[in-house]
């Protein structure tokens, strides 16, 4: 039986849009003759709660019980593997893998692997004041020997103000001039890479790994046609 990859959606309307997209060039890239296995269940939560996140963690916990409502209906649905194109919710991503029964990827497991399979040592987090608050990041990079850092509060601030304008469909040209400003300033600070390390950063930047940018998204995306293909 042919797997089925299930997409918790909603964190960004627009970044599962283009998960999708991007999953399903990847899937013809590899010779694939028809269309990806893919399903998407977009979380329930409220807006609000969205952009609430993005800057902090006094709502996160509420975003719990909305994923693992969307795991489940994935894997009631047929999904063989679950993934989660959203950095910040991967605060909750032990409780979403103790709610189903089937496999869910780690985005932040799968971009540390790409990182060390380029010889990153060092690399810049970029991503919303709870991914950074968390250390999501630490763990699987430090068990591959990848240090990683931080932009200045400054900087942060800057980050988030992309994000959150993104979420409300206003980016623009100013937003990417905004990033690549930012994403100088930690390669001065010494760092060899840097992780957008929020799936709606990809669609202001994209992924340049000859320039040591890294898109988490398009990780996902490639981690996720490899296990399909793969079978």
């Amino acid at each position: 039986m042919q797997k089925k990859l299930g997409v918790i959606g909603g964190l960004g309307t627009e970044t599962a849009a283009q998960f999708y997209i991007s999953a399903e060039r990847l899937w013809h890239a590899a010779g694939q003759p028809n269309h990806i296995p893919l399903t998407i269940e977009n979380i329930q939560s409220p807006f609000s709660l969205e952009q609430a996140i993005t800057t902090n963690s006094n709502r996160i916990a509420e975003l719990k019980d909305f994923l693992c409502q969307a795991a489940r209906s994935l894997e009631a649905g047929g999904a063989s593997f679950i993934v989660l194109p959203c950095n910040t919710a991967h605060v909750h991503l032990d409780t979403v893998k103790a709610s189903v029964r089937v496999p869910v990827l780690s985005i932040t497991q799968e971009t540390a692997r790409k990182l060390h399979r380029h010889g990153v040592e060092r690399a810049a987090i970029l991503g919303t004041g709870v991914t950074r608050e968390f250390g999501i990041y630490g763990f699987d990079c430090q068990a591959l020997g990848i240090e990683t850092l931080y932009p200045n509060g400054a900087d942060q601030k800057r980050v988030e103000t992309v994000i959150q304008r993104t979420l409300a469909w206003k980016n623009d040209h100013t937003d990417r001039q905004q990033l690549q400003e930012v994403i100088a300033e930690v390669k001065q600070q010494g760092a060899q890479a840097v992780v957008l390390a929020c799936t709606d950063l990809q669609l202001s930047v994209s992924e340049n790994v000859e320039e040591g940018i890294f898109d988490s998204m398009k990780t996902l995306a490639e981690a996720s046609v490899t296990r399909l293909v793969r079978g």
